[in-house]
């Protein structure tokens, strides 16, 4: 807490000096749900919360400065997670925790492949030059880093190194990317350890290109690297109406193979309200072995069958119906499985449900029965169940599985995220 007063009362120095306008951007994020459940085994409640982050971000602008700042208030003490200062022509950036990599889209984004540890960052950006030059705190056991980021017109280049202690850590890490015309990247990477003694290196080397001509789009690629792969490729799609045809073929130079995961073929056809029909069919060719691997899965599933109150939803295909790694890739999200190995039973799968939603004033009342089978192993799934809203945020459900055991719930609750 004394850090965020200190943090306030130096902003409000700054406002007082300059005549400057503060402007305070709290946020809070989290979740917050509570229920109260009777199943088979008993009645139980719970609460539940989860605050993911508590804070506000500041902005002042004074004499063509902004300064701005981001303040986390989770946990004993307030921590401030950022804070810069900027003009017209530079800006200098401090950060509790940065990476110099994307950190998916939390990082700095200048390297792709290598140095993506996390520590306190320091960044001045001269954005005149389009030059950038950042410093990183030591994690426990590493070394202090120092890098650089440049980035005009069709080039960007990245360079950083380590700092052990005073000195030089014999280490050296650039990246670079070449845009020279529409649809054609380069990109190269370069990593060096322990320079000063028995240097050891590490690089990669890509190229990918985007073409399209009419209604079909074309993107060849390829990779040298010394520990990355070593590859050629291209990956095709074409599309006309309700007709998509997917495709791609990869030369694995390492392992002198085409993989079984990119050489495919996908056509399938789509239709709004009506369904959709696709199959893929993977093959692989290993020079060194004497048989190949093959792969062929296919879905058919109904797209927005829906009448009134009505709602239907079928699906048959490769793999296991109850499928889900809960980062979107599910049964009858995408293609998968196998219908060509039989030898432990046949990979396919049939799923459905159906819905019916009355709305009867402000109660809407959802009863839905859905199921499924896998052929393979003979798991099957039968539920029923119906919900309803009773107030704002506070819902009811009752939910009952007759396959393949019974069991059964009623529940009151309510789950709101912020």
């Amino acid at each position: 807490m004394k850090k965020l007063v200190g943090i306030l009362v130096v902003l409000l120095a700054i406002s007082v000096a300059f005549s400057a306008t503060i402007t305070l951007k709290p946020f809070i994020t989290g979740t917050l749900s509570g229920w109260t459940k009777l199943d088979n085994t008993g009645l139980t409640t719970d609460l539940g919360f989860t605050l993911k982050s508590l804070g506000f971000g500041a902005t002042a602008d004074v004499s063509a400065l902004t300064f701005s700042l981001t303040i986390d208030l989770v946990g004993s003490a307030a921590t401030l997670n950022s804070f810069t200062v900027e003009n017209d022509k530079a800006a200098a950036s401090w950060y509790a925790n940065k990476s110099f990599g994307s950190d998916s889209g939390a990082g700095l984004g200048w390297f792709q492949w290598y140095g993506m540890t996390k520590s306190k960052t320091f960044v001045l950006n001269m954005k005149e030059l389009g030059l950038q030059v950042a410093t990183q705190e030591a994690l426990i056991g590493g070394t202090d880093r120092i890098a650089l980021y440049g980035a005009w017109d069709m080039f960007s280049l990245a360079l950083q190194t380590g700092m052990a202690g005073l000195g030089w850590s014999g280490d050296l890490i650039a990246e670079a990317v070449l845009k020279p015309f529409a649809g054609l990247t380069l990109k190269a990477g370069l990593e060096a350890k322990d320079l000063t003694g028995a240097a050891v290196f590490d690089y990669v080397v890509d190229a990918a290109y985007s073409y399209t001509l009419g209604l079909l789009t074309l993107n060849p690629y390829a990779r040298y690297a010394s520990t990355k792969g070593q590859y050629v490729g291209l990956n095709a799609n074409y599309g006309i109406g309700i007709l998509s045809i997917k495709g791609g073929v990869r030369y694995d130079i390492a392992n002198n193979k085409f993989p079984l995961a990119n050489n495919f073929i996908e056509p399938s056809i789509k239709k709004d309200g009506i369904g959709y029909a696709g199959v893929k069919f993977n093959y692989e060719y290993d020079f060194a072995a004497a048989t190949q691997a093959m792969k062929l899965g296919f879905l058919v599933k109904s797209l927005g069958w829906a009448a009134g109150p009505v709602a239907l939803d079928a699906k048959v295909g490769t793999g296991d119906f109850r499928y889900d790694d809960g980062n979107g890739r599910a049964f009858g999200k995408y293609i998968y499985g196998d219908i060509l190995d039989t030898s432990a039973g046949i990979d396919i799968s049939a799923a459905g449900s159906a819905a019916l939603t009355l709305a009867m004033g402000t109660f809407k009342p959802k009863l839905e029965v859905s199921g499924g089978y896998y052929f393979k192993d003979g798991g099957m799934e039968l539920i029923t169940s119906l919900g309803f809203p009773v107030f704002d945020l506070i819902n009811f459900k009752a939910w009952v599985k007759i396959l393949p055991a019974v069991d059964w719930y009623v529940k009151l609750y309510y789950d709101y995220a912020f």
